[in-house]
C-alpha cells in the first residue's frame, strides 16, 4: 500500500508540472456532424485530432463553443471529452469546456472531465442572467476547491458576466485558477490581465500577434482548425522574436480572421469557421439548427480570404455542399428533414 500511495504522487505531480507550461496554440476544436448537424460524426472528429497534432497544435480544446458547445447534448458533450482524451492520449494537453448555468452542474462536469483524464478544464461565468462580482468569486472558486487540475477562465462580456481587473486579482489567488482564456477584444484589457500577473491565452483572432507580442502565453483559436499551420507558424516565429516574419505571416492570415469576426452576411463566427474548414478540404459536416447553412456569396467572401493563406489553398475538389441560395429554401428544406 504505501508504495501505490508513492506512485499516485509521482504522478500527480508530474501532470501538475505538464500542464504548467500550458501555452501555444490550443485548436478551439469543430465538432464534426452529419449533413443535417443532427449526430456526431466520431470518425472525422478523430481524425481531426491527428491532423491538429501532425500540424504542431500545442494543445486542444474539446466542446468548445467553436464547437456548437451551446447545442449539444450533456451526452455529446461528455462523449466529445471522453473520446478526445482517449484519441489524444498524452500527445498535446486536452482542455475541456465544462460551462454550464449553475455552480453544481459545473463541479458536476468539471469531475467527469477530471475522471476522464482532461490536462484543464475551461469555465465561463455565469450567464443569461448572471451574478454581481460575489456570484462569480463564489462560482469559480467552488469548482476550483472541488478538482485538482487547473482551470482557465473565460473572459467574454458580450456573452456572460466579466472578469474585471478587480475581480481577476481576486481569482488568480486561488488555487487552480491559473489561467483565463480573454475573448474581449479589448487589448488594452488584456495587457492590463497579464500585468496583474495571470497567464492570458488570447480568444480574439483580429488581435491574434498582438497579444502575443504584449505577453500572452497562447491563443485558444478557432481559425486553427482551418489554418493550423500558419497559427502554429505564427505563434513560433514571435516566439522566437522573428517578428518582422511573423507580421509578413499576418499579413496573409488577417483577412479571414477579420471576416469572421464581422462581415456583410451577419455570419457568426463558429458558422464561418465551420465553413471555411470545409473550404480547406476539412469536410466537419452541417451545423445544428437554429444555425442556418452559409450562403453562396458568404462563401466565395471566405474563400477569397482563405486564397491569401500561404499554405492552405480551398480545395474545391472535395467540396459536397448542400447549397440552398436564400433562407426560405433553407427553411423549407429544414422542415423537411425534420
Amino acid at each position: 500500500m504505501p508504495i501505490q500511495v508513492s506512485v499516485y504522487f509521482v504522478l500527480s505531480d508530474h501532470r501538475n508540472q505538464y500542464m504548467s507550461n500550458l501555452k501555444g496554440i490550443l485548436a478551439a476544436m469543430c465538432t464534426p456532424m452529419d449533413n443535417h448537424g443532427k449526430s456526431i460524426d466520431m470518425g472525422i472528429y478523430r481524425a481531426h485530432i491527428d491532423e491538429m497534432i501532425s500540424a504542431g497544435l500545442h494543445g486542444v480544446v474539446l466542446g468548445s463553443g467553436t464547437g456548437e458547445y451551446a447545442y449539444l447534448t450533456q451526452n455529446e458533450k461528455r462523449e466529445l471529452i471522453s473520446e478526445g482524451v482517449r484519441h489524444v492520449g498524452k500527445k498535446i494537453p486536452t482542455v475541456a469546456q465544462v460551462t454550464e448555468l449553475s455552480t453544481q452542474e459545473v463541479i458536476d462536469g468539471a469531475l467527469f472531465a477530471q475522471d476522464e483524464g482532461v490536462d484543464a478544464i475551461m469555465i465561463m461565468p455565469p450567464y443569461l442572467e448572471p451574478p454581481n462580482e460575489r456570484g462569480v468569486m463564489y462560482h469559480y472558486t467552488a469548482v476550483a476547491k472541488s478538482v485538482s487540475i487547473p482551470i482557465v477562465m473565460y473572459n467574454v462580456p458580450a456573452q456572460a458576466a466579466p472578469l474585471t481587473e478587480d475581480l481577476y486579482r481576486k481569482l488568480i489567488a486561488v488555487e487552480n485558477l491559473d489561467y483565463v482564456k480573454d475573448s474581449s477584444g479589448d487589448i488594452a484589457g488584456i495587457q492590463k490581465l497579464i500585468a496583474i500577473g495571470g497567464k492570458v491565452l488570447n480568444g480574439a483572432d483580429p488581435y491574434a500577434p498582438y497579444s502575443l507580442m504584449a505577453g500572452s502565453v497562447g491563443m485558444i483559436w478557432g481559425a486553427a482548425n482551418f489554418m493550423p499551420n500558419e497559427c502554429v507558424e505564427l505563434y513560433n516565429l514571435i516566439d522566437q522574436g522573428k517578428l518582422n516574419e511573423a507580421m509578413e505571416l499576418w499579413d496573409c492570415m488577417k483577412a479571414i480572421c477579420l471576416w469572421l469576426w464581422g462581415n456583410r452576411h451577419d455570419i457568426d463566427y463558429l458558422t464561418g469557421v465551420k465553413a471555411a474548414t470545409r473550404l480547406t478540404g476539412r469536410d466537419m459536416g452541417g451545423t445544428r439548427k437554429p444555425l442556418p447553412p452559409v450562403p453562396s456569396a458568404a462563401r466565395h467572401d471566405i474563400r477569397l480570404a482563405l486564397s491569401k493563406l500561404p499554405v492552405n489553398r480551398t480545395k474545391t475538389d472535395r467540396l459536397v455542399w448542400r447549397d440552398w441560395q436564400e433562407e426560405r429554401d433553407w427553411l423549407i428544406q429544414s422542415t423537411k428533414n425534420n
